[in-house]
């Protein structure tokens, strides 16, 4: 049991061991069936989650390295592989960890719920920004039907005046005519009277 502890110090997670290869954690799932199929078994909880040691990212890297060789598949690949490190595998059966599976279920407990306190603060603010544009919006609105009540009111004062302007033109015409008519009535009777007089 000390060498299966020694030879378990650190076990990966699929998504671990997928960003130590540069690879996506489906392509490590896949390749943990195909070794699984060659006969290779890994280290599951009490879920039948794999866990991955150090040994077995070394054999993710050889399978890498052999599946791109020409007229290599990758079944074949894993095959050879699983034949190497069969020997290394540390058990034949399923073996669960429960402090290491313990301590794990915290640690994911612990970011589950800083996640959702960060998806709590962002959907406080996204509520907040709501409200703040809800409230801007009301504000142009109101603004909107102000100016448009100040043109409304400025349109009928300009074309109140401009009535206004209109009659007054109109008078002045009517008094210049008035007073154009009055002038020439005034010149015919002083005609008139001139040659009656003679003067």
């Amino acid at each position: 049991m000390d060498e299966l502890q020694q030879s378990i110090k650190r076990l990966y997670s699929p998504g671990e061991v997928a960003l130590q290869l540069n690879v996506e954690r489906q392509t490590i799932t896949k390749y943990a069936r195909l070794f699984e199929t060659a006969g290779f078994v890994f280290h599951k909880d009490e879920k039948g989650n794999r866990g991955y040691t150090d040994i077995n990212v070394m054999m993710f890297k050889d399978l890498i390295t052999q599946r791109n060789k020409p007229g290599i598949t990758l079944e074949s690949a894993a095959k050879s592989v699983t034949a190497i490190y069969k020997e290394k595998s540390i058990t034949d059966t399923v073996i669960t960890l429960p402090a290491e599976n313990e301590r794990y279920n915290t640690v994911i407990e612990e970011k589950l719920d800083m996640l959702m306190l960060a998806f709590q603060k962002q959907q406080e603010l996204i509520e907040n920004q709501n409200k703040m544009i809800q409230s801007l919006q009301n504000e142009v609105q109101k603004q909107n039907h102000y100016i448009d009540n100040s043109l409304k009111e400025r349109d009928k004062k300009l074309l109140e005046s401009m009535t206004l302007l209109q009659e007054q033109k109109k008078e002045q015409a009517e008094s210049i005519k008035q007073l154009a008519a009055a002038k020439e009535e005034s010149s015919q009777k002083k005609s008139f009277l001139t040659r009656l007089f003679g003067k």
